[in-house]
């Protein structure tokens, strides 16, 4: 009998995230290894959920935050772009400033902050070194963010968070 309600509450936990599964670019950036939409959404959510300390800053819980697929094209075309050029930057082709790529990928945003990683092998491991960065975990940590959009090409990641204006 206890394994009916275990294979019930799995089923309903797959359905819930297949429902939540953001659409389009997300299918083929989760093709990207290591990278999962649903694993670093959850884990954002988790640490906002119960706050954090970053660099001696103890930052409470914040409201959770949505997929935003526009935030994620923006994320994809700056970890494409540095891939290409094998190169860690805030700085996208043409001298773009992550702004400016939100923008251009039809965000209109009120707030908006950018994250990038090169060499971490999963999500957990580009999570844990966001939040050793003091910047990068404010950034994560901000109750100004109510959407984000993730991205991983080859060995670099990009994480743009924002607020719709």
């Amino acid at each position: 009998m206890t394994r009916i309600p275990g294979f019930l509450f799995t089923i309903a936990f797959i359905l819930l995230i297949s429902s939540c599964a953001a659409p389009s670019r997300a299918q083929d950036n989760d093709n990207e290894p290591g990278f999962s939409s649903n694993a670093l959404l959850g884990q954002i959510n988790a640490i906002r959920a119960k706050g954090c300390n970053c660099g001696g800053v103890r930052y409470r819980a914040v409201p959770p935050v949505r997929w935003n697929t526009k935030l994620e094209n923006a994320a994809v075309a700056q970890s494409n772009y540095m891939q290409r050029t094998n190169q860690l930057t805030h700085t996208g082709r043409n001298g773009t400033t992550p702004g400016k790529r939100i923008t251009a990928a039809g965000y209109r945003w009120s707030y908006m902050a950018e994250n990038v990683a090169m060499g971490q092998q999963n999500t957990t491991q580009v999570m844990q070194s966001w939040l050793q960065s003091p910047a990068h975990c404010k950034n994560i940590m901000s109750p100004y963010v109510s959407e984000i959009g993730a991205a991983r090409s080859g060995r670099y990641w990009t994480l743009d968070l924002a607020n719709p204006q």
